[in-house]
């Protein structure tokens, strides 16, 4: 994927391809034993189930009562698929550009857009003439109603997106360009990649925007997602020592406010192809998008569990109707309440890439025994050669 843009000069542009559409992009999660918030990384990576902390009360200062975040209709419209396991709905707030990356936020709604037509900035691609990305927080299931930008000083004239808020709601994670100070960086290809920013909630604004320090000018990382506890952040990266176009990294989030070391997540979830979009649910299961395990085409959205017999982990494809032949990805899913959000660039949209709300018919564990359990794919079915005035992105 690739972003194009004509600023006095300045080239940016995402592949468009038949992998990804416009606004894919990297992103992490975290893998756990059901009904445990953590694990040791180390023990994912050789396939050990072995919990390491249980989770005390991290729902009780955000709100995520199911009329305060549930987005979709009552009654289901012509747009929604049924199946014994999930019901899925196209939600309104969806624009003729790109909407993609949910996130819940105190009974709102947090996504990137690409609706902004009045930006002075203009993405420039082969097919379409698109805004950049911001971020935007509704609290109403309405077209171009209740629909605002995120205050503050967290959304510039390049892109923002995939944003994750910790337990407290007082600080976002999200996803940038490598822009600050009204500067970009390029790396020593002539390529502007991404970073992980954070910002800090004061007087009903996001402020003291600060990238990340495992960050770098000469690889991308992105789409953050956080452990329930807020204690290990979840990133996608194609730091040295990936194994493909894109990898799953974690790190702890220390109270001093410092980073550990990221580490890889291995060879269960990593393949040769791109790992990304990362999700954390609020009993601690892992979910990804990958094109990289076998699918249904382009990313689909996965799921990590114990095995059957609790004596290691399995990589689940999460199936139809999540799954579908185009990109599906970003999804996020609030397990108390039986309801979750994804995004697609399929068939019948309103936009590039569309948001969907589904409902929850069985349990995770018990959708397990109907899921096939996945394995790499042998090869890349494709294979994307940078270009030197390119942004890389996944």
């Amino acid at each position: 994927m690739t972003l194009q843009k004509n600023l006095l000069g300045l080239v940016f542009f995402f592949l468009l391809n038949s992998t990804f559409s416009q606004q894919k992009q990297l992103a992490i999660a975290n893998e756990t034993q059901y009904g445990y918030a953590s694990v040791e990384t180390a023990n994912l990576k050789n396939n050990n189930a072995t919990p390491m902390v249980a989770v005390s009360s991290i729902r009780s200062e955000i709100s995520l009562e199911t009329k305060g975040h549930n987005f979709m209709s009552e009654d289901l419209s012509t747009e929604s698929s049924t199946s014994a396991n999930f019901i899925i709905e196209s939600l309104p707030i969806n624009s003729k550009n790109s909407d993609y990356a949910p996130s819940f936020y105190k009974g709102e709604l947090v996504f990137a857009s690409s609706r902004n037509a009045k930006s002075m900035s203009v993405i420039l691609q082969e097919k379409t003439n698109e805004p950049f990305l911001d971020l935007y927080r509704t609290s109403k299931n309405i077209p171009d109603k209740g629909i605002e930008k995120l205050k503050g000083a967290i959304n510039t004239k390049f892109h923002e997106s995939s944003a994750v808020f910790s337990p407290d709601g007082k600080t976002v994670y999200f996803t940038r360009n490598n822009y600050s100070k009204r500067k970009f960086k390029r790396n020593t290809k002539g390529c502007v990649l991404l970073k992980i920013y954070k910002a800090t909630y004061e007087n009903g604004k996001w402020k003291h925007i600060k990238e990340l320090p495992f960050n770098s000018d000469q690889y991308s990382t992105a789409h953050p997602a956080l452990s329930p506890d807020g204690k290990y952040l979840y990133f996608a990266s194609d730091m040295p020592g990936s194994y493909g176009k894109s990898d799953i990294y974690v790190v702890a989030v220390n109270e001093d406010g410092s980073y550990g070391t990221p580490e890889n997540l291995g060879g269960l979830i990593n393949s040769a192809g791109r790992e990304t979009f990362p999700h954390v649910s609020d009993t601690g299961k892992l979910f990804f998008a990958s094109d990289g395990h076998v699918g249904f085409g382009g990313l689909d959205i996965f799921m990590v569990l114990p095995n059957q017999q609790r004596s290691g982990w399995q990589v689940y494809n999460m199936g139809a109707p999540i799954n579908s032949a185009a990109d599906d990805f970003t999804f996020i899913i609030d397990e108390e309440n039986k309801m979750g959000y994804f995004a697609s660039n399929r068939g019948g949209g309103r936009g590039g890439d569309d948001i969907y709300g589904f409902r929850q018919m069985i349990s995770l564990e018990k959708y397990r025994d109907y899921m096939p359990k996945v394995k790499h794919k042998i090869k890349r079915h494709m294979d994307i050669k940078p270009i030197s005035e390119e942004i890389t992105s996944f």
